[in-house]
């Protein structure tokens, strides 16, 4: 299988996993004013906040690999700005990967599940928080933010190589700046219906890069994997 193939396939992974862990992170309803009521959120709904933080693991290894072979694809066209982009989108899947098994350590060290405990009961056992709980839980925050960050950054980065190959890639090469500038905004707390308009943008990108590669669309000076 080509490079650009074995991208695109990684490409469809990374949004197959994001399409299940957002609605699982949703349901959790995690994202919570309060350390103290975000954790609660978590031990009464452990089944759904662990398949999002699985769910994101795999979409950022996927990422990590998407980025390697979105490189070794692309290089022929632009080498300097496709080697951007693709250590940018490969970061990106790091640090996601991160924040996926952040979630994952924060559901194996809390001890109580919905079926075990009331509302209150949780409350009361969050009154000390322990401090590696703390970390892990700011842990989780950051890197899911910086790995947003980091892709939305890889998008952009990406633009010039998609408008020198051409085509209908010069309409991509613009949708790739416009989403990855977008999604810098994750950092704007004001901006929240544009985090939520740039999410969808990027589950789209995904899908939409992920065929056309899959497909054998990318004709031209690539690198076989």
């Amino acid at each position: 299988m080509t490079a650009a193939r074995t991208a695109g396939l990684f490409l469809l992974l990374t949004a197959l996993a994001t399409a299940v862990s957002v609605p699982a992170r949703l349901l959790a309803d995690a994202d919570q004013p309060t350390l103290v009521e975000a954790l609660r959120a978590i031990m009464l709904s452990k089944p759904a906040y662990a398949t999002g933080g699985a769910a994101r693991l795999v979409s950022g290894v996927a990422l990590l690999a998407a980025g390697w072979f979105l490189w070794r694809a692309l290089a022929g066209y632009q080498r300097p700005t496709v080697g951007m982009a693709g250590a940018l989108l490969a970061a990106s899947g790091l640090v996601t990967a991160v924040s996926g098994a952040c979630a994952l350590a924060l559901v194996a060290v809390l001890p109580v599940t919905a079926a075990s405990a009331t509302g209150a009961t949780a409350t009361a056992m969050l009154v000390q928080v322990p401090d590696g709980v703390v970390l892990v839980s700011e842990l989780r925050w950051i890197t899911g933010t910086v790995g947003f960050t980091l892709a939305g950054l890889g998008l952009a980065a990406l633009g010039p190589a998609q408008w020198r190959i051409g085509g209908m890639l010069k309409i991509g090469a613009v949708a790739s700046v416009i989403i990855g500038v977008a999604m810098l905004f994750i950092w704007v707390d004001a901006a929240t219906a544009m985090h939520r308009i740039s999410g969808i943008a990027f589950l789209i990108w995904l899908i939409v890069s992920g065929v056309w590669l899959l497909a054998g669309r990318l004709k031209g000076p690539q690198i076989s994997s």
